[in-house]
């Protein structure tokens, strides 16, 4: 969309965004991916400015309230421009990127302003299930009532191992009563910078590495597009359950919500600004580990309590700007303090931060205050 920035003079009165397949994109967009011959670097993809003017327009509401009347929509992808970006944003620095072998060359990112939190979602098949189970309120999505996964759960579900006991059971790893006999995780590529996070926080990758190792992969399809995978459980002699876990994978936000609004069991991972209360979405979050991040209410931030460091699921935001350009330097500065940022909090980089917490501009390091 067209805006600006207080009267700044940039000589940029335009900024558009691709935001396929994941934030990797902010590093593998750009030339200097070319000059540095990724095997993955492409164009992004465009408006075209006839395009643009031919769309409609949109009020920017919650984390883009910023943009006022400026955004567009409904606009037909047939004559977008296929180009070079001057860099982006990222969920987590390029070095984490480069560790688990999506990037090959080394890149320099500023640290952002603001903390992304993360959160588990489950349909609602397997979320009201999952109340059932654990004597709740089924339907509730106030924290007492949000149902809990644990983190060695959801590790064993995700991890590449085809003949643990989580993949043998299936939907009852989780709902042992269940008549359901498939669950399924709505992942995505490994250019998403969701799927770094999940690596990072569920198995330890690359943090677990070195001498001793111990780090996992998350099972699946790694490539955006790629087909979905079933892995069908056995028991101990190999013999088959009739469960099995299904990975698909999906190429944005938007095809995650897709994949959760389904009937069935399904799970995934989803940064905090998607908040399906007062939506058409009919997924919920769920707690991880006991821990809750949302007051489980339409227009929640939902992240108060990554702010008081009482849920740690969060990362740290890159910018990567290799041409020095001023308006990815006052994106990074007009971040907007409070509940319009939906998802993301103003950490200690910022002039007004609104926590302590933060993993102090390292992915791999603990989430403490500082």
């Amino acid at each position: 969309g067209n805006f600006s920035y207080n009267g700044e003079d940039t000589g940029v009165n335009e900024y558009q965004f691709d935001v396929t397949g994941g934030s990797a994109n902010a590093f593998l967009y750009t030339q200097y991916a070319v000059d540095n011959e990724e095997p993955l670097a492409k164009d992004g993809e465009f408006l075209s400015a006839a395009t643009a003017s031919a769309c409609a327009t949109v009020t920017g509401t919650g984390q883009l309230a910023f943009l006022s009347n400026k955004l567009r929509a409904g606009c037909s992808r047939s004559t977008n421009q296929m180009g070079k970006s001057v860099g982006g944003f990222s969920d987590v620095e390029p070095a984490i990127f480069k560790a688990t072998g999506v990037l090959t060359a080394d890149y320099s990112a500023d640290n952002g302003t603001f903390s992304q939190v993360f959160g588990v979602a489950a349909s609602k098949d397997l979320y009201e299930a999952l109340q059932t189970q654990q004597g709740l309120t089924v339907g509730s999505t106030i924290p007492s009532n949000q149902p809990s996964i644990s983190v060695p759960q959801l590790a064993s579900l995700m991890n590449g191992n085809d003949f643990n006991d989580a993949k043998a059971k299936g939907p009852k790893f989780l709902v042992p009563a269940t008549a359901q006999t498939n669950i399924t995780y709505c992942s995505r590529p490994e250019t998403s910078g969701t799927h770094a996070v999940v690596q990072l926080y569920f198995m330890s990758n690359p943090v677990a590495s070195g001498a001793l190792a111990g780090q996992l992969e998350i099972h699946g399809p790694r490539k955006d597009g790629a087909a979905s995978i079933v892995v069908p459980g056995v028991d101990f002699d190999g013999n088959p359950t009739g469960n099995t876990v299904t990975f698909k994978m999906n190429s944005g936000s938007s095809n995650v919500r897709s994949c959760l609004n389904a009937a069935g069991f399904a799970f995934g991972v989803l940064s905090a600004e998607n908040n399906p209360l007062g939506s058409s979405d009919t997924y919920r979050f769920v707690k991880i580990n006991g821990m809750s991040m949302t007051a489980g209410v339409a227009g929640d931030s939902q992240t108060i309590n990554a702010i008081n460091g009482l849920y740690d699921f969060v990362y740290d935001a890159a910018i990567f700007n290799p041409e020095f350009t001023d308006a990815l330097r006052l994106l990074n500065s007009a971040i907007p303090k409070g509940a319009t940022t939906p998802g993301v909090f103003l950490n200690g980089n910022s002039d007004t931060p609104e926590s302590k917490f933060s993993r102090d501009n390292n992915s791999t390091s603990p989430y403490v205050s500082r």
